[in-house]
């Protein structure tokens, strides 16, 4: 079959995502979006991963095009506070590139170099102790954005190790976005979608006809209007209404996995912009949950997302005006019903479902929007390989990558509670003993994974080879790894098996070590504030 035409269904920010990128990128393609007026925005901020930065650049979006009419802000990193043992710790899982594997040499990008310098963080932890390299301080040491991070500064640029002439910055890697999601699908409904033809209808459908074979060959409104269409996109959010309520394709629950099923939304003011806009979202443990802070430009968005098994709406809602600062104890609150899973396909004969309509997991890792344009990614690619052209293959392909990304980012966000230490509360002891790996991770099997992060065997001639690898685990999980207090080996096995001269090594490493992180502090410290870099390039006219 030859798509000639698209029907969107649905509007928000998913289905403004969805019409921008097509109608770019397709503009043979006839294209309308039809939205229910009666559905109303929530409006408290999202938070991106740097894949969102793919997306932009499809659209040739520049920051200075889009940022400001969306409240957006910077995202340098994800904090994670108390997910490990409630006592205060947080660590970084920083975007960017891995630092360079010798302190004194130039950055690497050799996968063996950069799990030498991983390793050598532990050789240090096991040598000098945990007081001195804490698991707080891995992302430092392999990740200098880390610093930019910690102390709420921001800059475009980052030095090489002791301030030589290396200084990088990747746009699509290094930083990601907070932003106001509806505000974000607004502007692309103004910008690129309808400029680009995107026919918008705002009414409610009323009714799906369907073909014998099983297809949609069109919808039509409340007020009577039909329109039929080639393929058609359901951007509905939970209700899913044309992929599981039409089309009858069966969801896949992961509430074994993903406890949180609620959440309540809101968003506050600041008291002051230059302390409190952080160029990190703040993710801090809660006793049935975790809260999370994402600062925009004009105000916070927060919310708790918690499991209703270990505690009623009611104390939830305590627990979390408790958190907020005295002046937001009053704030209004949007109460959210989380639909963890996924359906089995995401494209069923002539449906496609984006975001919520096909699939979604708890934000503790910013997944929301990222289903949203990965998904859209691999559509509009296959809609370029065969002219427009789709067939069975197609459809397979598509729903075997949207599957696999899911599980994948599924499987990372347990992550964060199997590998916690805390049973101070009956929804961590449940967390951290009873939820598990699927057999596989980003295709690779569990055993796989426990293997390498805890067989000391494999690194025996200090090559360090295996261990963390990025390629088997990826660069997230061994932020989360490390931050929780994995190690790959423990004391007791370096001592047995490091040399005189390796022992050495690890002096010399230490002192170098600390040499260039006293330079990055000092750095840092030249730096603007967030608020400062986005005050003189970003907001400009608006202060």
């Amino acid at each position: 079959m030859k798509i000639e035409s698209i029907c969107i269904v649905g509007g928000g920010s998913s289905g403004w995502m969805t019409a921008a990128l097509l109608s770019k990128e397709h503009k043979d393609i006839e294209m309308c979006l039809i939205e229910s007026p009666s559905i109303k925005p929530i409006g408290v901020g999202e938070s991106t991963l740097a894949h969102f930065n793919r997306y932009l650049k499809r659209l040739d979006l520049k920051d200075e095009d889009w940022m400001a009419q969306c409240n957006a802000t910077y995202k340098a990193s994800i904090r994670f506070k108390n997910f490990r043992l409630n006592q205060g710790e947080a660590f970084q899982y920083p975007f960017g590139s891995w630092a360079p594997s010798k302190y004194e040499g130039t950055e690497i990008y050799n996968t063996d170099e950069i799990n030498e310098h991983i390793m050598r963080f532990f050789e240090l932890q096991a040598f000098y102790g945990k007081d001195a390299y804490p698991p707080e301080e891995f992302a430092r040491f392999v990740n200098r954005q880390t610093y930019m991070a910690d102390a709420n500064k921001l800059s475009m640029e980052i030095p090489g190790p002791f301030g030589t002439d290396d200084y990088h910055y990747n746009p699509e890697t290094d930083l990601s976005y907070h932003l106001n999601a509806d505000k974000f699908g607004e502007y692309l409904r103004d910008n690129i979608a309808v400029p680009n033809g995107v026919h918008h209808i705002k009414g409610d459908v009323h009714n799906v006809i369907k073909t014998p074979e099983g297809n949609i060959s069109a919808v039509t409104t409340v007020d009577g209007g039909a329109i039929s269409a080639d393929l058609f996109i359901d951007c509905t959010g939970f209700r899913s209404l044309l992929l599981e309520q039409h089309m009858g394709v069966p969801f896949e629950s992961f509430k074994d996995q993903l406890f949180n099923d609620r959440a309540l939304a809101t968003h506050i003011e600041y008291d002051d912009k230059e302390t409190q806009m952080d160029s990190y979202t703040d993710c801090v443990a809660m006793n049935a949950g975790w809260v999370y802070n994402i600062p925009m430009w004009n105000n916070i968005g927060t919310g708790y997302v918690y499991s209703s098994k270990y505690i009623s709406d009611d104390d939830a809602e305590k627990e979390f005006r408790e958190y907020l600062p005295e002046s937001a104890h009053d704030c209004q609150m949007s109460p959210i019903k989380i639909k963890h899973g996924k359906h089995i396909h995401a494209w069923e004969k002539n449906v496609v479902g984006i975001g919520l309509a096909y699939g979604f997991l708890e934000p503790l890792e910013s997944t929301g929007l990222m289903t949203t344009h990965e998904n859209l990614l691999v559509l509009t690619d296959m809609l370029h390989c065969r002219d427009g052209h789709v067939t069975h293959h197609e459809r397979l392909i598509f729903n075997y990558t949207c599957e696999r990304m899911i599980e994948a980012m599924k499987n990372f966000v347990t992550l964060h509670y199997t590998m916690s230490l805390r049973e101070d509360t009956p929804y961590w002891k449940d967390a951290t003993n009873t939820v598990e790996f699927e057999q596989h991770w980003g295709g690779q099997t569990s055993e796989a994974t426990l293997s390498a992060l805890n067989d000391y065997r494999q690194l025996i001639d200090y090559h360090h080879k295996k261990g963390f690898d990025p390629e088997l685990i990826g660069e997230g999980a061994i932020y989360i790894a490390a931050g929780q207090g994995i190690r790959p080996f423990g004391d007791r096995l370096f001592f047995e098996r490091a040399d005189d001269e390796r022992i050495q090594d690890v002096r010399d490493y230490h002192a170098s070590y600390t040499k260039d992180r006293k330079y990055m502090l000092d750095w840092v410290k030249t730096l603007p504030s967030h608020y400062q870099y986005l005050k003189d390039n970003i907001y400009v006219e608006s202060v």
